[in-house]
């Protein structure tokens, strides 16, 4: 479940918009008479929850600007006695926290200057703005809205920070690419994936803190696939990031160079063969978060709340005269991760091999032990289950890279001595 879904009839927090005119001339009403739909005014239909609010003026003086890099945000407040109520206060102050910290970010990656102008408009029912993509090639400026007085009081100001970080990056990924403009079944993960990968940066949030179900990162389902969980693509991000060998910059650029595509097939298929994902980084990642290992860059673990990678204990135990062979086959899903635990007998010295095709990775150990035996997908792992030691459970964690519904795997083992 995305933050989306979670706040589905709720509210959505931000939103931003492309599209817009230059700004109105300065004017400021009886604020308590006239509903306030504060700077920057929206071009064209009134966005959802504000049709009461049309012919609504444009207010802009009251304004704070900040700039990172070639990144200037301006943040419009509502003047008036707005501004002596303490949840309003709260979020102004929050939301220029979260400005800076976005801009410190990713205020530099834009290639020439962008403007971010972010408002608060005051009134708004049920859902708050959606999103209008349509922005006709426009680049600069991007504008975004903040509702208030919102109805969720009992939401954490963190999460309004880190939604405000994630549509300003919406702006930066728009601004280089203003033709990917609808979200569709086969971007809409990884692009919300990659924004909520840079709130992560700048509030990591613990397991739990702000909903039961989890936020951004701390949110994992079964798979881990790129094309359908935006937490979980953050997720990933936040590891190639960490132990990847990419940085905050390669995640930006991956976001600039990657084929948009309208469906979750022709996602996958695209997925399969993107030179930066190699099988080698994905079982990495797979690995990485069977032992909850990522963390955020302040040393913070990001925790799965929804559980690890699905385990299938293989049944009865490999029972081998010497000179004999074991076989067992198990499947995979296209970029999933799947651990298979083999119970074999003490006494034996088993060679271990998988058989498995270009773009399946698969590592093993002991159960119980940290460290994996990874390399070559077509080497041979040399098990010795000492006299004494009982039958012991070993660990086999497959992935792939690969396009498609599923791909088998056949677990070979012989026993040696």
């Amino acid at each position: 479940m995305t933050l989306f879904q979670l706040l589905a009839g709720v509210t959505l927090l931000i939103t931003p918009s492309l599209s817009a005119p230059a700004e109105a001339a300065v004017e400021v009403p009886n604020w308590w008479t006239t509903p306030s739909f504060s700077c920057p005014l929206w071009k064209g239909t009134v966005p959802n929850g504000y049709q009461d609010l049309v012919g609504s003026k444009c207010y802009n003086n009251v304004t704070k600007t900040y700039t990172g890099g070639r990144t200037t945000a301006r943040l419009y407040q509502i003047p008036g006695a707005w501004q002596r109520n303490a949840r309003y206060s709260e979020i102004v102050n929050g939301a220029g926290d979260a400005i800076k910290k976005g801009l410190s970010s990713f205020g530099s990656l834009v290639s020439s200057p962008l403007a971010i102008n972010i408002g608060i408009a005051w009134g708004g029912l049920g859902e708050i703005v959606k999103v209008d993509d349509d922005n006709s090639g426009q680049k600069t400026p991007c504008y975004v809205l903040i509702n208030f007085p919102p109805d969720w009081n009992d939401v954490p100001l963190q999460v309004i920070q880190k939604d405000i970080i994630g549509r300003m990056y919406q702006c930066v990924e728009q601004f280089h690419r203003p033709t990917v403009t609808t979200w569709t079944d086969g971007n809409k993960w990884w692009r919300r994936g990659i924004a909520r990968y840079f709130d992560g940066l700048s509030y990591p949030a613990k397991p739990g803190e702000f909903l039961t179900e989890g936020l951004y990162p701390e949110e994992y389902h079964y798979g881990i696939p790129l094309y359908q969980n935006s937490d979980a693509a953050s997720l990933f991000f936040h590891f190639a990031d960490q132990l990847g060998t990419w940085s905050l910059t390669d995640v930006h650029n991956w976001m600039k160079t990657h084929p948009n595509k309208a469906n979750y097939d022709d996602e996958r298929a695209s997925l399969s063969i993107d030179t930066k994902i190699t099988p080698f980084l994905w079982h990495r990642f797979i690995l990485a978060s069977i032992d909850g290992t990522i963390r955020y860059p302040t040393g913070l673990k990001i925790t799965n709340t929804q559980g690890g990678v699905p385990s299938r204990t293989q049944s009865g135990t490999v029972d081998l005269a010497v000179g004999g062979s074991y076989s067992r086959s198990v499947s995979i899903s296209s970029f999933k991760g799947g651990i298979n635990v083999f119970t074999v007998k003490q006494g034996q010295t088993l060679k271990v091999t998988v058989e498995t095709e270009l773009g399946v990775e698969w590592s093993i150990r002991k159960l119980g032990t940290t460290a994996w035996n990874s390399g070559s997908r077509t080497r041979t792992v040399d098990l010795v289950v000492g006299s004494g030691q009982g039958t012991v459970k070993y660990q086999i964690a497959i992935s792939s890279t690969k396009e498609g519904g599923g791909y088998p795997a056949k677990v070979g083992m012989k026993r040696s001595a």
